[in-house]
């Protein structure tokens, strides 16, 4: 069993469809629901399963699969926020508390970076859990030879998806963001710098 927690805003949406692709009917996607490959909501999990991805901490499904191997991507810190807020307002999600704050109170993007739910935000999803503990952790800024990693460490030999989801506005490789926001969006997000920081320093 793959257990792959997608953080938001850290190529998950891709990585999402290579999993669909590799696993075929034998995937289920865990967000405000569980559902299957073909999309019906499930109540548990069926045993022909043998990846589950989506929205979660390792910790709500390893006591139900204590062998299950952890999968996840990281993205630099700041990028990550500035991506979700931008993706936020361009496609909301109203189930989402930070989406519908963010469009009733029209917040800036430091504002927006200052909820509480958005700081340190990989962090939390890795919950309990350490760098160490995963079998894999992909790069979003390195996504395709991150994702050849992924195929040589768990066997497969091709895969035709790649990136998805991109926004559409965004032109360069880094957001065009003043380098003051950059400090103030950083300096709420020491836990996850210092997370990144390792994770980048274990995969020179």
């Amino acid at each position: 069993m793959i257990l792959s927690v997608h953080i938001p805003k850290t190529a998950g949406v891709s990585f999402r469809q290579i999993l669909a692709e590799l696993y075929q009917e034998d995937i289920l996607l865990k967000y405000w629901q569980m559902t299957d490959a073909r999309g019906q909501v499930v109540s548990c999990v069926p045993g022909h399963v043998r990846c589950i991805h989506g929205h979660f901490h390792p910790q709500a499904l390893l006591p139900e699969f204590p062998r299950a191997r952890l999968v996840t991507w990281v993205r630099d810190p700041v990028e990550r926020v500035i991506s979700s807020y931008y993706h936020r307002l361009r496609s909301p999600d109203w189930l989402h508390p930070v989406d519908r704050e963010l469009h009733a109170r029209k917040l800036s993007l430091v504002e927006f970076a200052a909820l509480d739910l958005m700081r340190n935000e990989m962090t939390r999803f890795f919950g309990d859990k350490k760098p160490e503990d995963f079998a894999f952790i992909g790069r979003t800024e390195q996504f395709d030879s991150s994702l050849d990693e992924f195929l040589r460490l768990f066997g497969f030999s091709h895969v035709s998806s790649r990136r998805e989801n991109c926004n559409p506005g965004r032109t360069a490789e880094r957001y065009p963001v003043d380098d003051a926001t950059r400090g103030e969006i950083a300096a709420l997000n020491e836990r996850d710098i210092l997370i990144h920081e390792k994770i980048c320093q274990g995969s020179a």
